[in-house]
């Protein structure tokens, strides 16, 4: 009997299969065996119906669950997005120290234990590690940018048709590092000064005392009405006004404005000054004078004699003209302090041509006398070219007083003629005659009636009406979240910000309800019933979903089993290993899932408590170590330790 040879690994794998071959369902073959004896039975019509009819209700419940299934992860935000819990924000928190030291000591040992409790099971060499913690300038965020980009050779601004556990988290702490800053912004870029509250004017009150001159039966009394009991309408809360203007864009707009890698410089220049301001050195330095230091007196000369040469010249007389120049030719010291020396003293040109008045003697020496100054260059009237018909304008006085009256928006302040008049009403002087004014004309010179009349003719003529230029305006009430906040994250693009270069960051469910309720308000408690309603179907849809990861078997025949000895050991080992690594990855990812879309079921109500968050994901894990994993390749059938997470 010859050596029988086993299948190799790679062989097993391609077999793998869960519990077996796949069974038909009770309706399918008795069907088939409906139609295979329909030589000795004749086919029962109304049996074949019902069992088709089951057949389409299960393929209608499959496209439910999966219609369901897609809203479900439409509503958990962007695809990338994860909440983390209150042990991994602590690990964020300290990330930035963890840098700090893990560079003077040049060793990733407490960056690897933080990646680790942040739940990634990446593999990422030194090398890589130490070059995004290089580069990042002891900033978290630039560091995870860096990590992402380095390990998926793509910047985390691009969105990926698919991410697996590890882009998940990462991706997700970029928001939770910059969440608090980021709503910050928001909330300055949306501020408006509240302007004082008008007070109203008091209300006379009607006088409901009686007079006594009457009688005090007599007299007509009034009663205030009142109540004791309240309308039960309760006022909706005002919402503060918007300093902000709301500016939509197009999709390719919000692309180029995602994929701009220029605030990665901006970030790293502000936590270069941080940097600069927390590291401030403490210790005086003291440097004693030459004087102590040394006891030579030429030594102390030479000391006092550098001391003098720092010392500045000052200007001791200012020029009485601007236009004068001085040349200095030395300094000289005099009693200690410097002074110029001057070779040369200039008169610069000017606007102005002196006249020249003559000399006067005085002594010995001669002063010249300056009449006054031409004015150099002239101003020169510009006059018209022959063919201009200015002349046949109005007069000056008249465009003058039209000019100052002209409205602000600069148009129609004549009325359509804009300074030419139709007709003519003031004939300028000419050589045969002088200047005159027509005044059988005069009594038009306001030409009202004119424009008035033809507006109207126009107006009949035309067949439209005037089109009137209007702004178009956006309700924000009206807007959705996530357009308002797309808008909102647009304008914070310049800022250093991590968050508005994230794909479809604006499908964040806590910034978009930071965003509805600063837009529109509180909740009216008719809205949050309707929205615990839509809370508790997502819940009853989620419940019927099965994220149970099931193990592989291996596919053992009996004839290999027959001739299995001892040195097919490894090759076990190896099947093994590689089942159960895929069997726990799979359950991971299901689990983190599962923990994405029932998150998405609480985005209305109050749940930034630590409290919360440390409830919730004892029953969600999203980490490794929040995992407790069956072994399902356990010769025990019962575990003696059950799962951590609750089974829903």
């Amino acid at each position: 009997m010859g050596k029988y040879k086993m299948p190799t690994v790679q062989q097993f794998l391609q077999k793998k299969t869960i519990y077996g071959p796949k069974k038909d369902p009770v309706w399918v073959y008795l069907e088939k065996e409906m139609q295979e004896n329909i030589a000795k039975k004749p086919y029962n019509v109304k049996v074949g119906n019902w069992l088709k009819f089951l057949r389409d209700l299960r393929y209608y419940f499959y496209c439910e669950g999966k219609r369901k299934e897609r809203r479900l992860i439409r509503e958990a935000g962007p695809a990338w997005y994860c909440e983390l819990s209150s042990e991994q924000r602590e690990v964020l928190s300290h990330l930035k120290a963890n840098i700090h030291q893990d560079l003077l000591e040049d060793l990733p040992i407490r960056i690897r234990k933080s990646l680790s409790d942040l739940g990634l099971t990446l593999k990422i060499p030194k090398p890589l590690l130490m070059q995004a913690m290089n580069d990042c300038v002891n900033d978290p965020g630039v560091f995870i940018w860096n990590l992402y980009s380095a390990y998926y050779k793509k910047p985390p601004s691009e969105l990926r048709p698919k991410y697996d556990i590890n882009a998940m988290i990462l991706m997700s702490c970029l928001v939770f590092i910059d969440l608090e800053e980021c709503i910050e912004r928001l909330e300055k870029l949306t501020y408006m000064k509240k302007s004082p509250p008008q007070v109203p004017p008091p209300k006379k009150n009607k006088y409901y005392q009686p007079n006594i001159r009457y009688g005090e039966y007599q007299q007509q009394m009034y009663v205030p009405l009142y109540s004791t009991h309240s309308s039960g309408k309760k006022k909706p809360p005002k919402i503060e006004p918007l300093g902000y203007k709301f500016r939509l864009r197009s999709e390719d707009s919000y692309e180029r404005l995602c994929k701009d890698h220029t605030f990665l410089d901006k970030r790293k220049e502000r936590n270069k000054k941080e940097k600069a301001s927390e590291r401030i050195c403490h210790y005086k330095f003291w440097e004693p004078p030459s004087t102590l230091r040394n006891t030579d007196p030429k030594m102390v000369a030479y000391v006092n004699k550098l001391k003098m040469l720092k010392n500045k010249a000052k200007q001791k007389f200012k020029t009485p003209y601007k236009n004068v120049q001085y040349q200095v030719g030395g300094v000289s010291f005099t009693g200690g302090r410097p002074n110029y020396l001057l070779t040369n003293v200039a008169l610069l040109p000017t606007g102005y041509i002196p006249i020249n008045g003559g000399y006067i003697a005085k002594g010995k020496e001669y002063i010249t006398l300056l009449q006054g100054y031409w004015k150099f260059p002239r101003s020169v009237r510009k006059k018209c070219d022959e063919q201009c018909d200015c002349v046949t304008k109005w007069e000056e006085t008249v465009m003058d007083y039209l000019k100052e009256t002209k409205c602000k928006c600069g148009h129609l302040y004549d009325l359509y003629h804009e300074g030419k008049a139709k007709e003519k009403y003031f004939y300028p002087a000419t050589r045969h005659g002088k200047f005159w004014v027509d005044k059988a004309k005069i009594f038009q010179m306001y030409p009202l009636e004119d424009f008035i009349r033809d507006t109207v003719r126009e107006a009949l003529m035309s067949r439209e009406p005037t089109p009137e230029p209007s702004m178009p305006t956006i309700s924000a009430s009206v807007m959705k979240e996530k357009d308002l906040l797309a808008a909102l994250l647009a304008d914070l693009s310049d800022t250093p910000l991590l968050i508005p270069h994230l794909p479809q960051a604006n499908l964040l469910n806590n910034l978009q309800e930071w965003v509805r309720y600063r837009v529109k308000g509180k909740i009216l408690p008719k809205k949050h019933k309707q929205l615990i309603l839509q809370s508790q179907r997502r819940w009853l849809d989620l419940k019927h979903m099965d994220f149970r990861a099931r193990a592989y078997r291996i596919p053992f025949t009996l004839k290999q089993l027959e001739h299995f000895n001892w040195s097919h050991r490894h090759l076990v080992q190896t099947l093994f290993e590689i089942l159960l690594n895929d069997f726990v990855t799979r359950n991971r990812m299901d689990q983190l899932q599962q923990t994405r879309l029932w998150w998405s079921t609480m985005k209305y109500d109050p749940y930034p408590s630590k409290a919360f968050l440390d409830i919730y994901f004892t029953y969600m894990p999203g980490r490794m170590k929040d995992t407790f994993l069956i072994n399902p390749y356990s010769s025990e059938l019962t575990p003696k330790h059950g799962g951590k997470t609750c089974p829903l």
